[in-house]
């Protein structure tokens, strides 16, 4: 699902940018915000409020979320021998320290189908709006004349 979430976003850059270069420019610039907010590296009650939208709508965050969710619950860990520093006995332990305990996988799904889905809908107007040009394909009938 996350392939799929990255995939319809790319495709919305696309149809917004008036040629493949400026599609490629946007792209660095959105994949930094969506590292930045996605709610580690700066927490949502640190957020500018003008970017408070960003860590609710950051590819980033919703992949790792899922992915350490779909991991780690349910697990248990070998905590015999020695170890240095503290150690997590269980998925959830670990869970919790990243900040993700009371979180579940549903509420992933549910954010990166909506993702997918207003990507799709703003690339149809995005489309739409700008009436790109494409090169028509001549059949092969027409150009041997």
């Amino acid at each position: 699902l996350h392939t799929i979430t990255c995939q319809s976003f790319g495709l919305f850059l696309g149809a917004v940018s008036p040629n493949s270069d400026t599609a490629l420019a946007l792209f660095p610039a959105v994949l930094v915000l969506n590292i930045i907010f996605d709610g580690r590296n700066i927490s949502e009650e640190n957020t500018p409020r003008l970017l408070r939208w960003v860590p609710k709508v950051g590819l980033i965050r919703w992949g790792f979320e899922g992915l350490s969710l779909n991991e780690f619950e349910d697990l248990i860990f070998d905590a015999g021998g020695r170890h240095r520093g503290p150690v997590a006995r269980t998925g959830e332990e670990a869970l919790s320290r990243f900040g993700l305990d009371g979180k579940n996988i549903a509420t992933v799904f549910r954010a990166q189908l909506l993702i997918s889905a207003a990507s799709w809908v703003m690339s149809y107007f995005g489309l739409a709006l700008t009436r790109q040009k494409f090169e028509v394909m001549k059949s092969e009938a027409s150009s041997k004349e």
